[in-house]
């Protein structure tokens, strides 16, 4: 299948494309996946609206992609990612290695070149799954190596094996113009890339800064405290009161646990400091009121147990909860049985 020429807009997805024609008999696994590469670059190249041509060439892939897929069902190269990865990462290192062992043996020439260039390629297609640092690093030293290579055979220099030396580092680096076209292409692409990325975050972090000015214009916000929820931290207001600060507008009561001062409303009852209860080894003997206030016989006495008086006081809640729903039967019948216990021990 033929594929029209690569948009302008995305020609950096060109080395992709051609790294793909190349192994179409050869390795179909490396040929799909390369276009995969390629498919998922140019929509990041281009997120918004499409030109006519774009669509054109990123449904020519799309199909040429579901076609290979239906033809290679049981190859796991294509159904799976992780097969995938493996397969084309092994055939990259193997490439590699080839072109490592050549520049080590001080064979230099266009096929030395072409191995560094075809395993860094095979690294950009492996990048669609996530690899290494070690295989990243290789990347680079590929793309770096080849366009070195090529650059000493054109001005007639011989290249030196291995990496860069510390000492001529300088000399041997290679401008932009002397890679190929595809490259150039791709490192201003990648450039543009990082530059419109620091555009936004430039933006994003200008916004924020203006956000918050705006909000100190309300409350004079101040940053950085140790807690930021503390209240101390708003200034815009006057502080809260507080025992130790002589310039509040009120103070605290001292308050102490041994003779608390509380200040009473009308009727209330002044609360004695909590004793230990003793438990009671005999029933306790209570005073009952005179005949003026419940008709009982003056001064007599009626021995109530802990039991008769716990009942006395549920039966007074009871009341008190039925008044609550205007029940007022239920609420006397209650206090009736909680009074027969008090004065006579019984309901």
């Amino acid at each position: 299948m033929s594929f029209s020429p690569v948009p302008p807009e995305i020609k950096p997805v060109a080395h992709l494309m051609k790294l793909a024609a190349e192994h179409d008999t050869r390795n179909v696994v490396v040929a799909y996946w390369a276009r995969m590469a390629a498919c998922r670059l140019a929509l990041k190249m281009v997120p918004g609206p499409k030109s006519p041509q774009f669509s054109a060439f990123l449904g020519e892939i799309l199909d040429w992609l579901e076609q290979t897929k239906q033809q290679n069902r049981d190859n796991d190269g294509i159904s799976s990612e992780t097969a995938a990865q493996a397969i084309i990462e092994e055939y990259a290192l193997n490439v590699f290695n080839h072109a490592e062992q050549q520049d080590a043996a001080e064979i230099f020439n266009k096929n030395t070149v072409k191995s560094f260039y075809t395993a860094s390629m095979l690294f950009d297609v492996l990048e669609q799954f996530g690899f290494s640092e070690g295989n990243h690093e290789k990347q680079k030293y590929g793309k770096w190596k080849a366009a070195y290579i090529h650059n000493c055979l054109k001005n007639g220099e011989k290249p030196q094996p291995g990496p860069p030396n510390s000492g001529a580092e300088e000399n041997q680096m290679v401008h932009i113009s002397e890679l190929p076209e595809e490259e150039q292409q791709r490192l201003l692409e990648e450039k543009r890339r990082l530059q419109e990325e620091l555009d936004r975050k430039k933006r994003q972090e200008d916004e924020e800064r203006e956000q918050l000015n705006r909000l100190n214009s309300f409350g004079n916000i101040t940053l950085g405290d140790n807690d930021p929820a503390n209240p101390s931290n708003v200034t815009g207001y006057p502080p809260l009161p507080n025992q130790n600060n002589s310039n509040a507008g009120f103070t605290f009561p001292k308050l102490s646990p041994e003779s608390p001062n509380i200040p009473q409303q009308p009727g209330s009852v002044t609360p004695v400091a909590p004793t230990t209860p003793q438990v009671p080894v005999q029933p306790t003997t209570y005073n009952l009121p005179t005949t003026t206030n419940y008709g009982t016989p003056g001064g007599s006495q009626v021995s109530l147990t802990a039991d008769q008086i716990q009942k006395a006081q549920k039966y007074s809640k009871y009341a008190t909860s039925a008044l609550n729903y205007d029940d007022v039967k239920t609420a006397v019948e209650n206090l009736q049985k909680a009074l027969n216990l008090l004065q006579f021990g019984k309901e």
